[in-house]
């Protein structure tokens, strides 16, 4: 049986989204997937088995990077090291969210994840994803993406949307999930009721610009039950908590040119489909639905999502 590794070459969340491509490889040549990264305590993906990528096991493999059609159809029988987020739409779109269920989160870290929202029954849930460190804020005034390839959200904006959403629904409970500590947002704590997951993370391997006080496996599933999220255009935590995990999530995002006084605000709704797209709406503003300042048109009333961990 021909093998198939996925390593730590980038973070959990962009190896989540090479394995719709590993298992369309699997199902077409029959690859084994073997899976090496130290997350695997926290999660677990059915159909693959840990192993680790040794110095031999390198021998001989074709390194994949950017798969296409008729790269995908030479793989027959090759040792492969899987490093592509991407491939032909036709095999990867049918088994997108097929594949995404088959990542299970530890049933410990499930059931603490439960009884943490149980806590607030009958509240209207919102997830606030800031993802900073290698997403660096380019200008404090304003929202601006051209010419910057992983643009971070002023906190200033995560603010304002908190507030509009707070003048909707004041029983909102905000629940935050990033890189850092999310004790730090002291704005945010002050001026809003949030709440964030007392599990620690043991994940420290991928340096400074991604880590994280909370367990990030932990915390992704978590912001998976927000059925609104306040995301981070771009990232790959906020597109598989929100269009991958789960249930269907509305995501606001920032329009470009956003400032404090004007928080210009669109509506995402892509559950289902793959990094490319939420990406591209990122980049480009595609598929984002603008929104009058008051949110209209999204339900802000819906409580945790939990009934699929």
């Amino acid at each position: 049986m021909p093998k198939l590794y996925i390593n730590e070459f980038v973070g959990i969340t962009n190896r989540l989204e090479t394995l719709p491509l590993a298992f369309a490889i699997s199902r077409a040549y029959g690859h084994e997937i073997i899976l090496d990264w130290r997350e695997l305590d926290s999660l677990h993906v059915e159909g693959t088995r840990r192993g680790k990528l040794w110095a031999l096991s390198k021998l001989g493999a074709l390194r994949v990077r950017d798969c296409d059609e008729p790269l995908f159809q030479s793989l027959a029988g090759k040792k492969i090291i899987l490093r592509s987020l991407d491939g032909p739409s036709e095999r990867l779109d049918p088994i997108y969210l097929e594949v995404a269920r088959k990542v299970r989160l530890n049933p410990s870290l499930a059931d603490g994840i439960r009884s943490f929202f149980a806590r607030m029954e009958g509240r209207p849930l919102v997830g606030v994803h800031i993802r900073q460190g290698d997403f660096q804020v380019v200008n404090q005034e304003r929202y601006e993406i051209t010419g910057y390839e992983w643009p971070a959200v002023p906190i200033w904006w995560y603010e304002r949307a908190m507030a509009a959403i707070q003048a909707r629904q004041k029983e909102t409970v905000f629940f935050l999930a990033g890189t850092g500590d999310p004790d730090s947002y002291v704005e945010l704590h002050r001026n809003f009721d949030v709440v964030t997951l007392d599990l620690s993370s043991t994940y420290s391997y991928k340096g400074p610009d991604h880590e994280s006080r909370v367990n990030p496996v932990a915390d992704l599933f978590a912001l998976a039950c927000c059925p609104v999220m306040l995301a981070t255009p771009i990232s790959g935590y906020s597109h598989w908590a929100a269009n991958a995990l789960g249930g269907p999530t509305d995501c606001l995002v920032p329009l470009p040119g956003a400032t404090r006084d004007t928080p210009l605000m669109g509506l995402l709704k892509l559950y289902g489909s793959r990094l490319p797209r939420w990406r591209a709406a990122g980049r480009t503003g595609s598929d984002v639905v603008p929104l009058s300042p008051e949110l209209e048109g999204v339900d802000l009333g819906r409580g945790a999502n939990i009934g699929w961990l």
